[in-house]
């Protein structure tokens, strides 16, 4: 997957096996929206983070 904001490759859903798709991609070159609040809609993670952790406040 892409990311639309900055066209690097991505992941969707929750990152418990981001290394089993992003394996083969340094990590220089993944995408960072994520981390800087910034993560598109395809991601499924809005900026604030899981639904969970917004729920939690974490």
């Amino acid at each position: 997957m892409t990311c639309s904001r900055c066209g690097k490759p991505t992941y969707a859903g929750c990152g418990a096996h981001i290394e089993q798709v992003l394996g083969d991609v340094p990590p220089a070159d993944r995408c960072r929206c994520r981390d800087e609040g910034t993560a598109d809609a395809e991601g499924g993670q809005s900026p604030g983070g899981s639904w969970l952790s917004r729920l939690m406040g974490k």
